[in-house]
């Protein structure tokens, strides 16, 4: 048994939360999105437990046993660690994984299992992605139809996907693409949960538009020249020895 502190995980920045407030969803609460902002901060709203915990472990744990059925309940949370920029996924994961540590009282051990997998990998004639200028600094923005990304790696990207709804595996990069690019995704709603979009800055007609063309995560990759390729390989569970809810803020 190990404590989830101890599992080895390293960070590239910040390690931690300053602050934290998290807290069970507003019932009637449609609106469904994670976001990091400047000044080091990462809000929720109205996402899994189980969500979370995922976030906290990063791409290379997909499969989770011994969980609560609570994990399936609802929270918002709104973050602070050190820093003026946004914070990185490198950065993200130690974050969280000190949150749970801290809040949520866990303690977890990881177990090799054979698992799907989903291989990053170029299609078609080639992906449509713009070299990022030197000096790009990494962001995520939704812009109308489609989700303008700047200053990320395929790897961050992979990362990215892993912890899509509709994905919700490890994502392995195998582009062969170096470097940072620009790119534009276009916007898919999965996993928002009643009648309007999952995001509450996209119109429920451009949602209505945008599923029509694009039914899934995978769909949209393909519009950029990427695809998900599933695979079968041996992979690493995390086992949930105690979990309690989260304390009060």
């Amino acid at each position: 048994m190990i404590a989830a502190g101890g599992l080895g995980f390293t960070a590239e920045g910040a390690s931690m939360f300053d602050v934290a407030s998290i807290k069970p969803s507003p019932l009637g609460n449609q609106q469904v999105r994670c976001d990091t902002l400047p000044g080091g901060r990462f809000v929720c709203h109205n996402v899994k437990a189980e969500f979370l915990l995922r976030l906290a472990f990063g791409p290379k744990t997909a499969a989770i046993k011994g969980a609560p059925s609570w994990l399936d309940d609802l929270y918002d949370l709104d973050a602070k660690a050190e820093g003026a920029g946004e914070m990185t996924g490198a950065e993200l994961a130690p974050a969280m994984l000190a949150l749970f540590r801290d809040r949520f009282g866990l303690v977890a051990h990881e177990e090799t299992t054979q698992q799907t997998v989903y291989i990053l990998e170029r299609q078609g004639s080639g992906a449509k992605l713009k070299p990022s200028e030197p000096g790009t600094e990494y962001s995520i923005k939704r812009s109308d139809e489609n989700v303008v990304v700047k200053g990320e790696t395929m790897a961050g990207f992979a990362g990215l996907l892993a912890r899509r709804p509709d994905v919700n595996a490890t994502v392995i990069d195998n582009t062969g693409l170096a470097g940072k690019f620009d790119f534009t995704f276009p916007y898919v709603n999965v996993g928002g949960g009643g009648n309007g979009p999952a995001d509450p800055t996209v119109t429920p007609e451009v949602a209505k538009r945008t599923a029509a063309a694009y039914s899934s995560t995978f769909d949209a990759l393909i519009s950029i020249g990427l695809r998900l390729r599933p695979e079968k390989r041996d992979g690493t569970a995390l086992v949930i020895d105690q979990i309690h809810r989260p304390t009060e803020n």
